[in-house]
Parts: structure tokens; sequence; C-alpha cells
């Protein structure tokens, strides 16, 4: 993709200069970028609010193939280098960070699904009886495991260039023969959509440490031990969207609208998920917080998975809400929320709401949550 304005034809030569000036910025493609929704059909080649791909591929798998190419240009990779990384990815997991019961630690992490090849867990389906030296949050961790793909076709030096990108998934995953010819088309595709990614909006990352890429998404994220079920399942449906934008008005019960979520549109989808549709939300926090099936709940006795509702001073309606996520390892409490515009929904310390009044509600449903990402 040319980032930069588009020549204007011969024909415009004649035309006023501040309306040449207004067709170069009209036909100027946006920067893709990590922030750009995935389900811009300009930035990504995509449509509609769900983030379909013309592949099939949901928002959640487009994070990962995204991540995996805007890693490999952070390094520098070679087109080839990439293209193999995503058709092992494609071909391992089908671009999902996957949980495995064998791995029964690896439950305790947010996911995609569930894999069951021996002990196997992650996009690269690495497995732990062999990596497991790492520790399994390390092993649930997409970044790590895409950055170790890379860091083994280093290794190959100069061997790794003369190989197809059939070759080199071969070589370094060490899979059935002939295992990831199938997915070449796809990895192409992926990098296509991906290639022009601007290198700028990467999250820089000091020397030596190992690259982020787009940064993490939620997936890998640690569930916190204390939740309940239904708790346990709130939580994962949100944190699947961490690092999405926010966009007043955004999301629903599907997903994103607009390209993101703003704080109640967070939450309204995060219950009705967990609740498998059984309690909808509506758009508003303090309608949200008043529902029938919102229960009071004293703040002293807050559990992962219960709504924040913040109201400033003065008001009599709150103004924010959150979803409780538990204390980091320093026994500081987090919010998982979607903040305010020009960020991305995020973990945030509850202490950054110092002086405002916080109710917590917690929301039942009478049968078995159904948690995010498990198939």
């Amino acid at each position: 993709m040319d980032t930069s304005s588009r020549a204007v034809g011969a024909t415009a030569l004649g035309l006023p200069v501040a309306l040449i000036l207004l067709l170069m910025i009209i036909g100027a493609d946006p920067a893709l970028t990590c922030t750009s929704p995935l389900s811009a059909g300009g930035a990504a080649g995509m449509g509609g609010s769900t983030g379909q791909s013309v592949a099939g591929l949901s928002e959640r798998q487009l994070q990962l193939a995204r991540n995996g190419v805007a890693i490999g240009k952070q390094r520098r990779m070679r087109e080839s280098v990439i293209i193999a990384e995503l058709a092992a990815q494609a071909t391992e997991s089908t671009f999902r960070n996957l949980a495995n019961p064998s791995v029964p630690q690896s439950l305790n992490y947010s996911n995609d699904g569930l894999g069951y090849d021996h002990d196997s867990v992650g996009p690269h389906q690495m497995r732990a009886s062999v990596w497991g030296s790492f520790g399994i949050a390390t092993l649930m961790d997409p970044i790590y495991q895409i950055n170790w793909f890379y860091d083994h076709a280093q290794q190959l030096g100069g061997a790794a260039q003369q190989m197809s990108p059939a070759e080199l998934a071969q070589a370094i995953e060490r899979s059935a023969p002939n295992a990831y010819g199938a997915q070449l088309e796809l990895a192409r595709q992926l990098y296509a959509l991906f290639a022009d990614i601007d290198i700028s909006s990467i999250p820089r990352v000091s020397a030596g440490s190992p690259a982020v890429g787009c940064g993490r998404t939620g997936s890998g994220t640690l569930l916190p031990a204390e939740a309940s079920a239904f708790g346990r399942a709130v939580i994962e449906h949100a944190a699947r969207w961490i690092g999405t934008p926010y966009v007043w008005g955004g999301g629903d019960t599907n997903g994103p609208t607009g390209g993101g979520f703003d704080c109640s549109g967070l939450t309204l989808y995060a219950i009705y998920h967990a609740s498998g549709g059984r309690i909808r939300l509506p758009h508003y926090t303090q309608a949200q917080q008043d529902h029938p099936t919102a229960q009071l709940v004293p703040f002293a006795q807050r559990a992962p998975g219960d709504l924040i509702f913040f109201t400033a001073p003065g008001d009599t309606d709150s103004h924010h809400v959150g979803i409780y996520y538990g204390r980091d390892f320093q026994g500081s409490d987090l919010l998982l929320h979607a903040p305010q515009t020009g960020q991305t929904a995020t973990l945030t310390p509850l202490s950054a709401w110092e002086g405002e009044r916080m109710d917590v509600r917690r929301y039942t449903s009478p049968f078995t949550p159904t948690p995010g990402g498990r198939a």
C-alpha cells in the first residue's frame, strides 16, 4: 500500500491549487498501523463489523496473523520467512492461541480454544514436555511463540534463505512432511494484507528485548484464580478484546461496532456471552448498574468478573464502567475496561479513580457460563 498521496493526473494541472490539494488528500490511502481497526475494509481488505475476511478468519485470528507480520517486519525478516511463519500458524493452530487439557495449567490463561495434540499449546503448538522449562506463562504468550519461530529461522542462517516457505516451516516445526504447503496461499494473502504496516506504529522495545509487534491482545492473560465460573467467563470474553480501539457508542452483543467498544459496550458484550445470551444489558452505564439482574455487592466483597461503576463527586449517574479483574503481583486492584477516545481496551489500576464513588454489581445466570475462547 502506498501511504503517500497519489499523483494527480495531468488534467488537474489547470485546477486551483486548493482543489488539487483536496484531491490529493482524498486520494491518499490511509496508513495501516497497529491501531487500525481490523474491521476497517480499507485497512485490511475486510468488511463487516464482525471482522470477517475473505479467508473466513475472525478478528481474533487476524490479530495473530497481523502480529506474525508486524514482528517479522520489526525484526527485518525476509518476506519468505514471514510467509513461512504465517503458514506454520495456519497449519498448527489456524491462528489460535490454544490451551490443552493435557497441560492443565494452560487452562488458567485466556485462550482461543482447546487443542488436543499431545501436550502442545499456543499458536505454534509448542510442546510443554520439550519447552516447558520456559514456564507455562511464556508458552501461552503468542508474542513469545512468534518470536520463537523467527529465532529459529535466524539460527538456520543462510540455509533459511535457500528454503521455500513450506520447507522452512517444516525445518522449524518438524511436523509431517509437506504439512505446510496447503496453507501457503492463505499465508501469502495475509502477508499482502499487512505487509505495508507502518513500522513506526509498532511499540518500541529496548535493545536485546524481544519484538512485540502490535502488542498483546488479551490472549494468554493469566485468569484470576479466585474468580467464580461466571466471573471468569466475563473476564475471558472481555479480555479477548484487549488492544481494541475505544469508539464512543461502540460495541454490541456481536462485538465491536465502528471499529471498537466504549466502556458499556464492552461490559454488555462480556455479560451477554458469559451468560450464554441470557443477560442482555442496555448500552448505558447507569442503566446497567440498575438492571434487574444486577446484585449490589459491598466494595470490600468485590470479586473478579464483577462490574464496577464510577460516579464523579456531585453527580447522580455513573459515567464509566469496567470489569474487576483481580489483583496483580503487587496486590494492586486492576480494572479491565475501554477507557476513552484515543486509547484501547486495557487493564488499569483501580487507584486511577481514587476520589470517585465506586459501586459494585454482580450478575448471575441460572446455567453454566460459557468461557471465552473455549471450543
